[in-house]
Parts: C-alpha cells; sequence; structure tokens
C-alpha cells in the first residue's frame, strides 16, 4: 500500500505540507535567483577610495625605489584605496633631486645645466622587472595600480634602442592592461633622451569607470585627445618642474582648464628629501569633474599620501555628457 494512501486522513497542516513537494524545485530556483539579482544589484558601490602617492626617488636606484614605492602602495591599499597613482618615471628617476643630473643619449641635445647619464643600464623593457612587481602587487592587494618608469625597446640589429617615458596600469587579476608612452615629452629636459610616444591614447574600462592615462607634460593637450573616449578619471603621474612656485598652476590654472572635461584627475606629483633651488615639486591633488579640489597635499617634502573618495561612473554619467 503506497504510503500517501491515507493521506486524506492526515492533519490539515501535513496534508497541505505534502502538497508543496512536487514544486520545491521551482521555488528553489526562484530563491537561489532573487538571492543572486540583489547580490548583483548591491555589489558596485556608489564611491570607491583612490590614492595619489607623492614621494621623492633615488636617480637610477631602481631597487631602492621598488622597494620605496612598494611600501607607500601597501599602506595606500591598507587604508582602502582600490586606485593607487605614482609620480611620473619614479621606479627609474625622471631628474636627480638637485635638478641636476639627467638621463642622456649620445648625440642627443641636452641642456647646459645638466650633466647627461645612460639610461640603458636602468631602463626596462615591458613586460620587464618592475612590471612583473609591480602586477603581482596590484594582484594581492586587488588594486589598480600605475607603473612609472624609463622603457628600453630594441631596435632591429644595428639600430640603437629607443627610450620612452612610460606608464602602465595593472588591473586587481596581475595583468597589464594598459601601456602608454608620454605622447608630448617636455622638450627642456627630454629632448636629450625621450622618444615621442607611439601608442596613442590608453583608456581601460574598470568596474568603476572609464581610466584614461597620461603623464605630467602630456596635461597641455591630451585632454583633447581623450575627450571622445568619454573616460570616468584621468590617472596622472607626474613630476612638475616650474620657474615659480607651482600653487597657482595646480590650484588655479589647472582646475579652471579641467572644467570642460567632466572627468576626475588623480594627480601624484612627485617631492624632494630637502629644500631644492628649484620649484615643482609637492602639490599632488585630486580634482572632481569640475574641477574642484577634492585633496591635495599639504607637504613638499618625503612620502606622503592624497586620498578621495570618488563617485563611480554610474553615479557620475550626468557628467561626462
Amino acid at each position: 500500500m503506497s504510503p500517501f494512501a491515507n493521506v486524506h486522513a492526515m492533519p490539515l497542516r501535513l496534508h497541505r505540507t505534502l502538497n508543496w513537494i512536487p514544486r520545491l524545485p521551482n521555488m528553489l530556483a526562484i530563491i537561489v535567483a532573487s538571492v543572486f539579482t540583489q547580490g548583483a544589484g548591491t555589489s558596485m558601490p556608489a564611491t570607491v577610495k583612490v590614492a595619489a602617492i607623492q614621494c621623492s626617488s633615488v636617480f637610477g636606484d631602481v631597487a631602492g625605489n621598488r622597494k620605496k614605492l612598494a611600501g607607500l602602495v601597501e599602506k595606500a591599499a591598507g587604508d582602502g584605496a582600490k586606485i593607487v597613482v605614482l609620480p611620473e618615471a619614479s621606479i627609474t628617476g625622471y631628474l636627480s633631486q638637485d635638478g641636476k643630473t639627467n638621463w642622456h643619449l649620445d648625440g642627443w641635445p641636452i641642456e647646459s645645466c645638466y650633466t647627461g647619464a645612460d639610461p640603458k643600464p636602468f631602463a626596462e623593457r615591458v613586460p620587464g622587472a618592475s612590471t612583473k612587481e609591480f602586477a603581482a602587487l596590484a594582484k594581492r592587494l586587488k588594486i589598480y595600480l600605475t607603473i612609472p618608469f624609463v622603457e628600453i625597446e630594441p631596435q632591429k640589429e644595428g639600430a640603437d634602442p629607443k627610450y620612452f617615458n612610460t606608464v602602465c596600469l595593472a588591473a586587481p587579476s596581475g595583468e597589464i592592461v594598459a601601456h602608454y608612452r608620454k605622447l608630448t615629452p617636455w622638450p627642456f629636459p627630454e629632448k636629450s633622451w625621450a622618444t615621442k610616444g607611439d601608442r596613442g591614447v590608453q583608456v581601460y574600462d574598470t568596474e568603476y569607470g572609464r581610466v584614461g592615462l597620461a603623464i605630467c607634460f602630456d596635461i597641455h593637450t591630451i585632454l583633447e585627445k581623450l575627450k571622445p573616449k568619454k573616460i570616468w578619471a584621468l590617472l596622472y603621474p607626474i613630476a612638475w618642474v616650474a620657474d615659480s612656485h607651482p600653487a597657482d598652476w595646480f590650484w588655479h590654472i589647472l582646475p579652471g582648464r579641467l572644467k570642460a572635461y567632466h572627468h576626475y584627475v588623480i594627480g601624484a606629483n612627485w617631492s624632494v628629501d630637502a629644500p631644492q633651488p628649484w620649484f615643482g615639486y609637492g602639490f599632488s591633488t585630486i580634482y572632481a569633474p569640475g574641477g574642484e579640489i577634492l585633496n591635495t597635499a599639504h607637504s613638499l617634502y618625503g612620502s606622503s599620501i592624497v586620498y578621495a573618495d570618488l563617485k563611480t561612473a554610474a553615479e557620475t554619467k550626468d557628467l561626462q555628457k
């Protein structure tokens, strides 16, 4: 006899429970779908914390600079930053801190104020030791990280290698997802070594929004080039050099220029370890889409980290039109 032969004689509550059994698979599917739908709707935060690292480099001390930068990146990620920007050429060094030593290739012009140094022993390829180390760091910390250095590109046999002022972007996956070569090297110091970038503008779609890459002097021309790309944020390594105090540039002139472009800018400038007889260091700044200053460095010397919480692209889409 079927165990359910007398089901009509069972209490009403048990009878109703048994009637649910054939419907359980469909019910479970609905519950699971509901859970995943709710998770998808809440997985993307409305804001993301970003960091602009301001620090000095020792010219040509690649290993020492890597160690110093890695420690600062660890600190920024530990404080919750998901996007971290480092200063221009900070792995290799852009100029010596006293402003007297510069990279120089044989036969290339160099300003008389500089003593030249051959970049060949210090420049790196892509991929290379620095991109591998910092990509692994980005993967471990689950962050996006800029990797700025002097790049060497070997040429055909008999031809001299080319050198580029480069920044790569590492993703939380550990991959290099963008490789940018400075399109407009600053003529005064870089005419002695840097080849104009040949990879065009570089953008990448993160889960927070589309980011673009630029390096220092690029700012005078690249904003228009990036405008059709509708970026959410510009990741901007800097090694600024000026004839006078740069506060007016970073706090007034640049914010005014940014108003027309409707995206964030995360500007990480270099610093020095002691006062120098030139201007430009310090003033790392994070700008809002309207050019407003969200946060700025308060020191010219040593290392500091500038943080800001940015609205993600979904929250700022009206500003990017």
